[in-house]
């Protein structure tokens, strides 16, 4: 008998509900910085999948879902003025070594999007951390736009967590809920990230242990710096409003593969992305916190699962030993 052809997709149902969740982060990227956005988004996809298929194909195997989930975390964390060049860089990077190079799906040591980001944030750091495009204003924001970055007075400095972090004056936290601001182009909007991010909470799409530990590790962290008035700390609620920390509290650090496995290490895991992305974003040059701190986590992942689960199993151990003693 003939073998049928491999399928070329493998559906994946949690991979789906993911992506609905984070339509709307990309309907406030195009609201705020333009219809470019989403072609962005859409290039993104594109090129994760073609990657992908070029590697499955030789395994004889389907592409997941998966990618399209890390291409549109990978595209939502650009600024929108990003060079196509860059974009594309940094998705093929993102799946070939944040990926297929360890096995593909279930088998990545790293957050594929996060490694893309990173690698062409080391590459191309001017683009990705000296020009920014304002959010469009007025009510129908950048509908009518192709990219709020064309405009004559488009390009700023810094993102508002960039200049608080300087300095100065903190953005509204109006701005911040409602997303009107500069900074990468789907995570801008508090209101936009909690609509999916409730939703995968509620779900269970998302992990809801390391979801509410991450955000409790970190409310405690600023909460402190702001407590003793250290230079550089956003306070309480501009740096669990700004930056991007909720859509990586939600989206990225519970990533069901690179994140841990086992209850315990899953606390851990979470704490420690929380209070290194408090230290270098109020402490160290870079701004890009979370996204050092993802990867960094990443590293240890596998490792706290190995402890808890070999001290899981001393202590089952030494409970057998007991009991088999005191039946003597």
């Amino acid at each position: 008998m003939k073998k049928g052809k491999p399928r070329i997709l493998m559906k994946q149902a949690i991979m789906r509900r993911m992506i609905l969740a984070m339509i709307p982060s990309i309907i406030a990227a195009i609201y705020f910085f333009g219809w470019r956005s989403l072609f962005v988004v859409l290039v993104s996809c594109a090129v994760g999948f073609l990657t992908e298929y070029i590697f499955a194909h030789r395994r004889n195997e389907p592409v997941t879902e998966a990618v399209f989930v890390s291409a549109i975390i990978y595209a939502l964390i650009l600024p929108p003025t990003i060079a196509w060049h860059i974009l594309i860089i940094g998705m093929v990077f993102a799946i070939m070594f944040g990926k297929m190079v360890f096995g593909g799906f279930g088998n990545n040591i790293f957050n594929p999007a996060m490694s893309g980001r990173a690698f062409i944030y080391i590459c191309f750091p001017v683009a990705m951390t000296a020009t920014w495009a304002p959010a469009a204003q007025g009510t129908w924001g950048a509908l009518t736009t192709w990219s709020t970055g064309l405009a004559p007075d488009a390009i700023t400095s810094a993102t508002p967590m960039a200049l608080l972090k300087a300095g100065q004056t903190a953005p509204h936290l109006l701005d911040l809920l409602i997303g009107r601001l500069s900074g990468t182009m789907g995570v801008t909007s508090v209101i936009a990230i909690l609509l999916g991010g409730i939703y995968v909470f509620y779900t269970k799409t998302a992990n809801r242990r390391i979801i509410i530990t991450i955000i409790i590790f970190y409310a405690l962290a600023n909460g402190f710096l702001a407590l003793i008035k250290a230079p550089g700390a956003a306070g309480l609620l501009p740096a669990l409003m700004g930056g991007g920390f909720l859509f990586g509290a939600f989206f990225m650090a519970t990533d069901p593969i690179s994140a841990p496995r086992t209850r315990p290490a899953q606390i851990v895991y979470a704490a420690i992305i929380a209070v290194s992305t408090t230290i270098i974003r109020s402490f160290s040059v870079f701004n890009g916190g979370f996204m050092f701190s993802l990867l960094l986590a990443n590293m240890f992942a596998p490792i706290l699962d190995y402890g808890f689960k070999l001290r899981s199993k001393r202590k089952g151990n030494a409970g057998e030993k007991l009991r088999t003693k005191s039946e003597h």
